[in-house]
């Protein structure tokens, strides 16, 4: 029987979940590359199962995928890639919720100017609108302020390099960086870095991953321009139900009660 080694075609462009770890301390960066590694293991695993005709030998911290084709894996093989890059996503989100899930605090900080609901699911938060363009209060490591644009077309949160260095998040040269998409489809080179938490009102996720990079100031033919110290992506708001009204001016996320899985 016939026996092809598959070891390249199968390299895929993973979120940045897959590495947001890299820039913690040794024993943080292999747990987390444990468990994306299970992720990856499980979800090639289970788009194997049933296929004769091929075999899954490792998978690397990246997430490529090494297999063994043998007689009829050439047909089977697309098939397993396309069931792959799904399930692999799928699995690495669940493991970054359970990992780092998002809550709505009890008693949030003095200087967060927020309103809870008796329920403690639900939190809204003062926002400004600027030519259609929604600026949020955040707060990061429980005590720095900042305002982040909001743009859901961002498939990861970013920080500028000043607040980073505001926060005393180290991005030595060498720091692994990554392409994303941000500003509603721009894809740009980025740092990866981790911050102690991220919180919008009463709404917060600990041990966040998001990105460095510079960003503009948001310009507006009404007013002075006003710079923003970052942008509050899909990552984060997408961990909750989110309502915008602007009329009110208001943003208010709830807890999804979909269990991780």
């Amino acid at each position: 029987m016939a026996v092809r080694s598959l070891t390249s075609w199968l390299a895929l462009g993973f979120p940045l979940v897959v590495v947001l770890a890299v820039l913690e301390g040794c024993s943080t960066m292999k747990s987390e590359q444990e468990v994306r590694r299970a992720a990856f293991w499980e979800a090639a695993t289970e788009c194997a199962s049933g296929k004769a005709s091929l075999k899954v030998d490792r998978i690397d911290g990246d997430g490529r995928v090494h297999v063994r084709l043998f007689q009829g894996g050439q047909q089977d093989a697309p098939a397993f890639s396309s069931c792959y890059n799904q399930k692999a996503r799928e699995k690495l989100a669940a493991a970054e919720r359970a990992g780092s899930p998002a809550r709505i605090v009890e008693s949030p900080s003095p200087t967060e100017l927020s309103v809870v609901a008796a329920s403690s699911r639900v939190t809204s938060v003062t926002i400004q609108t600027i030519d259609n363009k929604i600026l949020v209060p955040v707060v990061l490591n429980e005590t720095q302020m900042a305002t982040f644009l909001l743009d859901t077309g961002a498939n990861i949160t970013v920080i500028t390099p000043n607040l980073a260095r505001r926060l005393g998040v180290e991005t030595p040269p060498g720091a692994p960086k990554t392409k994303v998409r941000i500003l509603s489809g721009q894809e740009v080179e980025v740092l990866l870095v981790r911050v102690k938490s991220l919180g919008v009102g009463s709404a917060r996720i600990e041990h966040f991953g998001l990105v460095v990079h510079e960003l503009p100031p948001l310009a507006s033919s009404a007013r002075p321009s006003v710079i923003v110290d970052g942008l509050l992506g899909a990552d984060f708001v997408g961990r909750f139900t989110m309502t915008v009204n602007p009329r009110a001016g208001t943003l208010t996320l709830q807890l999804d009660d979909l269990p991780v899985r």
